[in-house]
């Protein structure tokens, strides 16, 4: 039986707890933005937003700052290993029992998760009191093969799911998807671009090497899994240079199972930065592209297209899940996911620079029309369908 959908009951200004308990990645940046973009809405007091935050997150300075306002917070620390993921569960056990009573000392009526991370995942189902309204967010309808902690984390949502009044997802895709799997109220969000205070304003033109501009640099961002399509973007950039294509460079950036390619001789098609980027170098690690590449393989959404679309990157993608529709207007997507299908597109793009102008130009267009992080915060709060 599912929970009645209280978020048609409680009111718009209903106290709302946002939650992420990650350090790294995409997760504090949505709580981030999304705190940010709530405290914007009109017709509402501050006091009916609240956050709860890892103080060990890489921008946990920007909670710290929230909260030094007088923003209702409640920090969790959590782990920075696999080996702390057992020795914080003491420390997590006492966190949700103080948490729960917090929730109900400051009058706390809905409590939003906004990304799946293990400690949060598993532990809010037993937090969140009943006469809380409890929305669970997905980015993903799906967990992808070897990725780390699936295991746990399709456990955690499972949990999820049975204390759930309501599902957020990011797009129609995800949105059938969980749809199969729950008998729960799903609502439809837009996910904002990141950066979105310094979007690009002015269209981009492709780098054409004969006139002294250099090369044109088609980027791969983020996590190197392998459903990322990484072997199959460099065997597409060697197919391109076999064929003389335009003169560019593939650059990697991220770290992941997938590095293991940078020492093999497909490898050499491409430039590496092997590393975790800090999340205060990711709007230049964007900048720097001219072309984001998105070869997936399999996946229902992709993070990275937001920065591109914030940063005017016309993007090449394979048809997978909701990419095409999220780089419709901006980018150019494979007629299959195949290192030929993928080489086709990205030298389609390579030769026709009045085409790539055009993109970058569209993804602006687009930037104008775009749910902010107050409209998805304002979507939450009313518990309508879609944004």
């Amino acid at each position: 039986m599912p929970n009645a959908d209280r978020s048609l009951t409680l009111p718009q200004n209903a106290r709302t707890l946002w939650v992420h308990w990650g350090r790294t990645g995409g997760g504090p940046r949505f709580l981030a933005e999304l705190v940010g973009g709530d405290l914007a809405s009109g017709g509402r007091r501050d006091d009916d937003t609240a956050v709860s935050y890892n103080p060990d997150a890489e921008i946990a300075a920007r909670f710290e700052a929230l909260s030094s306002t007088g923003l209702l917070s409640f920090p969790v620390r959590t782990y920075a290993s696999a080996r702390g993921v057992l020795l914080g569960l003491p420390r997590l056990l006492w966190n949700s029992v103080r948490l729960r009573r917090w929730i109900r000392k400051n009058n706390v009526t809905r409590v939003v998760s906004v990304m799946e991370s293990i400690y949060e995942s598993f532990a809010l189902p037993f937090i969140v009191p009943k006469n809380v309204e409890y929305v669970v967010s997905i980015h993903d309808g799906n967990f992808h093969p070897g990725e780390q902690a699936a295991t746990l984390l399709r456990c955690a949502r499972n949990l999820g799911f049975r204390r759930a009044d309501r599902i957020l997802t990011f797009s129609d895709e995800v949105a059938g998807i969980i749809g199969d799997q729950v008998d729960l109220p799903v609502t439809v969000g837009s996910h904002p671009p990141f950066d979105l205070l310094d979007a690009a304003t002015t269209a981009r033109s492709l780098p054409l090497p004969e006139q002294g501009r250099g090369r044109p640099v088609v980027g791969i961002f983020g996590r190197l899994e392998p459903y990322k399509g990484i072997e199959l973007a460099l065997h597409a950039a060697a197919i391109l240079r076999a064929q003389g294509a335009p003169e560019f460079e593939l650059r990697i950036v991220g770290s992941g199972p997938e590095e293991r390619l940078r020492e093999t001789e497909l490898g050499r098609e491409a430039v590496w930065d092997s590393r975790w980027i800090p999340e205060d170098e990711i709007s230049e690690v964007i900048d720097n592209f001219d072309i984001m590449l998105l070869p997936y393989t399999e996946a229902s959404q992709s993070g990275p297209v937001t920065l591109a679309l914030s940063h005017a990157v016309p993007c090449v993608a394979t048809p997978v899940g909701a990419i095409p529709d999220q780089v419709e207007g901006f980018g150019v997507v494979a007629q299959d996911v195949s290192a030929r299908a993928v080489a086709a597109a990205l030298g389609e793009l390579l030769a026709d620079s009045s085409r790539y102008q055009g993109l970058s130009a569209g993804a602006i267009q687009r930037l104008t029309d775009q749910p902010d992080w107050s409209d998805l915060a304002a979507l939450v709060r009313t518990g309508r369908t879609t944004l």
